[in-house]
């Protein structure tokens, strides 16, 4: 049986983009998944020659990009995400992690694709990602873990599934949603900034159920 294959999107600054597609890849891998990184956004133009099963974007087109640490590209062109939201809505497979929804200079479609867009964080801190009450493959058997982490206060859309939030300040803000597009899928994860909590055993579980959820109604 031929591997299933994810297409990762990488670019832009703040974040261990490398180290990110290195942990994905050692977490697919052993499940039947090749994981192509790139820095190369043109490759959503050709999405539906090179059919991917799984798109994931871990990017961060930061407005104010760091010039010590910037990769690759700095904002998604609206042909770009033409491209991909296109590809969604016809069947495909659109996973956001963590920065994806840090916009910039990017297309707005981008934004509207994944549901949501970054507004700022306050200083990494330890707190709890609380599960909601209504089950969802995404998140089940997935209980409140705690992290150490960014917590992200983002602009979200009404038509989500929101299954993880966060507390802050007395204000429960999402951090894990998804959604139907047309006839594909989205799924978006808040957290993944630094290693130790890539490395958590309940985000690791998270990360696979999402691509389950996400490609499911191929599978069925």
């Amino acid at each position: 049986m031929e591997p299933k294959r994810a297409l990762l999107l990488l670019g832009g600054s703040w974040h261990d983009f490398d180290g990110f597609a290195a942990w994905l890849s050692g977490l697919l891998t052993p499940r039947g998944w090749q994981v192509e990184a790139t820095y190369d956004l043109d490759r959503l133009l050709v999405l539906e020659e090179e059919k991917p099963d799984l798109v994931i974007s871990y990017t961060c087109f930061s407005a104010n990009p760091d010039p010590q640490n910037a990769r690759g590209s700095h904002r998604m062109k609206n042909k770009q995400a033409k491209s991909l939201a296109n590809w969604v809505h016809s069947g495909g497979a659109f996973y956001g992690v963590h920065g994806a929804t840090v916009m910039g200079e990017s297309a707005p479609l981008l934004g509207k694709l994944l549901g949501g867009r970054f507004l700022h964080h306050p200083p990494a801190f330890t707190y709890k990602v609380y599960p909601m009450f209504e089950e969802h493959d995404f998140t089940q058997k997935i209980d409140a873990f705690e992290v150490t982490e960014e917590f992200y206060i983002q602009h979200y859309d009404n038509n989500l599934d929101i299954l993880m939030v966060g507390i802050l300040d007395e204000v429960v803000h999402p951090l894990v949603w998804c959604k139907h597009e047309g006839l594909g899928r989205v799924a978006y994860n808040a957290l993944g900034h630094v290693p130790e909590v890539w490395q958590h055993p309940t985000y690791q579980r998270l990360t696979l159920q999402a691509v389950d959820w996400l490609l499911a109604w191929i599978q069925e």
